[in-house]
């Protein structure tokens, strides 16, 4: 009570100094009134739009990279020319008072001349039909909007000597949608333009530089094919968070080890947390979880040996041949090469494929991996299959088979499987195992399979090589091929269909990879391996410590119950047919290697058993002393041919690099040494 007894006294400046307290006291109160009271609301919604808003942020994708560690696929930075909406608030609003002036004093005008001719002032329902609508106003500010950024574009192209256009429908959506982020009006600048950029735009006009990670394949249309390609894909992966407010643009594999290896090359996307005003602008930002990068993959690939199978293929065939070539250690089943043609560039899906692209791959059917997704006939490349399966059953290498004449044509021979007349591409005469090989006669292995070995053990030779069965190179890029089983030859299987088996006809289809490991399998003394094409998983930075991920070699499926002898004699026969002159793989010699091989063509008909066109092939491997790399080429042609005259010539460049690499690593180890 001793301050009231205070202000009781006659002290005016105490009471002034009560007064003020109690005034701001009051002030205060109002305040505090106002605030929790009047402009609850009001502060309410700021609360719900002024928001955080999260976005995913896609991670750096790992390498690919050959054996040899030279980059197949890496990621480069690319400059994109974006417009930054929150630099464009003001000219917006400045527009969009504009254009509302413009409409309201249009309304008053027709309210007035309307006055005029009704000669009275209009009601108060009257003047209501005069006035902008909210559907109106949000039109004049849409309109406002894309005039704005119109003539920012329209600017920016004139000083880049490139006339831009902006997209109404797509500026509207990113509005709408992704205000918090750049929009982009010209992606994927290239030197010049960012220079020009740099040096004419200096005063934040709203347009700017965006950095993105690219993906780029440096050689091009290089293993295409084993590599894939990418998609747009900004969804979540697993492990991921899957709740985001917005999406930066990012990229799933398809196909090949891009598709493959998806997961481990696309690392862990990251977020970002964005403060976004009541208008959806951005205000600030903070990272909540870094992207991790993907891993690198490492492959089994050699550069030089694709490039090398590449460039041959198409120098002798073309470049739009339709073809296939595989290239494997046979003792280890690491692909060195796999080439697949006709073939695209998977630059332009990172880039974004256009439609005329897109459909001249589809009309050349360049999408599809010949090497391991399409279904051949063997032609005479089975015939080693065929050779085993006799020998096996007491066929005697050195028996004279005569072959008889073709009455239509004396200088081909022919064999008769009941009534039916099979033309034979070797000449009339007698003929031995070797002979018989080297000149690929149909009659010989028709009549070795049907008196020696019997389509049942033909078949179990087949199945051995896992004939009909997918290799596992590729889980969704893969054919099993056919091979008919015990089932089907108790089911009106005639001799006519074992003849048809027996020269790599009929109820039999293969892909070229299936044939490298069939080759190899020959080549190593039986053993059937699981073709290997990645190496290694690692990370991209080697300093984190972080172990690799190895995938083992020389993985053996199962052996072959085959005796020795028996792989003897036909090694011996594909050297001879190489290296001998009657031989019909002669073109694939080269000086200083041993090569062994066999050749092959297969008739392809239509549904009404039209000729329309064949399957040319060679399956190989060298050297014959020791054994280690396989080669199998397959065209398909419309036109006349043979394994030997198509395909052999292919095999001679490849086994010429092999050779050249060969030496250049025996020379510099002499050097250091």
């Amino acid at each position: 009570m001793l301050i009231f007894d205070e202000l009781k006294k006659n002290d005016p400046q105490l009471r002034l100094v009560a007064t003020v307290v109690v005034a701001g006291l009051g002030i205060l109160l109002a305040g505090l009134w106002w605030v929790q009271v009047v402009s609850a609301h009001e502060y309410q919604s700021h609360l719900e739009t002024q928001a955080y808003r999260t976005v995913r942020i896609p991670a750096i994708r790992g390498k690919i990279l050959d054996r040899e560690g030279r980059v197949l696929a890496e990621n480069r930075p690319r400059f994109n020319l974006s417009l930054y909406l929150d630099d464009l608030r003001k000219p917006f609003d400045a527009a969009y008072n504009q254009l509302y002036r413009q409409a309201r004093e249009g309304r008053q005008r027709a309210l007035a001349a309307q006055e005029i001719k009704l000669n009275r002032s209009l009601t108060k329902p009257e003047r209501k039909a005069f006035a902008l609508t909210t559907a109106e106003l949000q039109q004049l500010r849409a309109q406002a909007r894309w005039s704005v950024a119109n003539n920012l574009v329209t600017q920016v192209g004139q000083q880049l000597g490139q006339p831009l256009a902006l997209d109404t429908t797509k500026f509207e959506r990113a509005y709408q949608t992704r205000l918090a982020l750049p929009f982009t009006i010209l992606p994927n600048l290239d030197p010049g333009q960012i220079a020009r950029f740099e040096e004419r735009f200096t005063n934040g006009l709203g347009a700017n530089l965006d950095l993105q990670a690219a993906r780029v394949y440096p050689s091009g249309a290089t293993a295409a094919h084993l590599l894939g390609y990418l998609r747009n894909d900004d969804s979540s992966q697993e492990g991921e968070d899957a709740d985001f407010n917005y999406r930066l643009p990012d990229y799933r594999g398809v196909v090949g080890v891009e598709g493959r290896c998806d997961t481990e090359l696309r690392g862990h996307a990251g977020a970002e947390s964005v403060l976004v005003n009541n208008l959806g602008y951005r205000q600030s930002e903070n990272i909540l979880d870094p992207p991790e990068p993907g891993r690198n993959v490492v492959l089994t690939i050699d550069l030089d040996l694709q490039r090398a199978a590449e460039a041959s293929l198409i120098r002798h065939r073309g470049a739009d041949v339709r073809g296939a070539v595989v290239v494997m250690d046979v003792n280890s089943g690491d692909v060195l090469a796999l080439v697949s043609s006709p073939t695209f560039d998977p630059n332009d899906f990172a880039q974004g494929i256009s439609q005329d692209k897109w459909q001249r791959i589809q009309d050349l059917t360049a999408e599809k991996n010949r090497a391991t997704y399409e279904n051949y006939a063997p032609g005479s490349i089975f015939k080693t299959v065929v050779a085993l399966a006799a020998l096996e059953n007491g066929l005697n290498p050195a028996e004279i088979y005569h072959v008889e004449a073709n009455p239509e044509n004396p200088a081909k021979g022919m064999i008769y499987v009941g009534r039916r007349r099979i033309k034979d591409t070797a000449p009339p005469g007698d003929y031995n195992f070797k002979k018989a090989f080297i000149h690929s006669s149909n009659s010989y292995f028709i009549n070795a399979g049907l008196e020696h070995a019997g389509v049942e053990n033909v078949l179990r030779i087949g199945k051995e090589f896992h004939l009909g069965e997918r290799t596992g190179l590729f889980a969704r890029q893969e054919t099993s091929g056919d091979f008919p089983d015990e089932e089907r030859i108790q089911a009106n299987w005639s001799d006519g269909d074992t003849a048809n088996v027996c020269i790599g006809q009929g109820e039999v289809a293969v892909t070229p990879i299936q044939m490298a490991v069939m080759v190899s399998a020959i080549a190593n003394g039986g053993k059937v391996l699981w073709p290997r094409l990645i190496d290694r998983i690692e990370p991209q930075d080697p300093a984190t410590g972080e172990a690799a991920t190895n995938f083992p070699s020389g993985r053996v499926r199962n052996e072959l119950d085959v005796h020795a002898r028996s792989l003897k004699i036909l090694r011996d026969a594909m050297l001879a047919d190489v290296n001998s002159s009657e031989g019909t793989g002669t073109a694939a010699a080269v000086n200083g290697l041993h090569i062994c091989g066999k050749t092959g063509t297969a008739q392809v008909q239509d549904a009404s058993n039209k000729l329309t066109g064949y399957n040319f092939w060679f399956a190989s491997y060298a050297p014959y002393e020791n054994p280690k790399y396989a080669v199998v080429v397959m065209v398909e042609s419309t036109g006349s041919g043979s394994g030997g005259t198509v395909c052999a010539p292919i095999a001679h460049d490849i086994y010429e690099t092999i050779l050249k690499k060969q030496n250049a690593a025996t020379t510099k180890t002499l050097a250091r040494n």
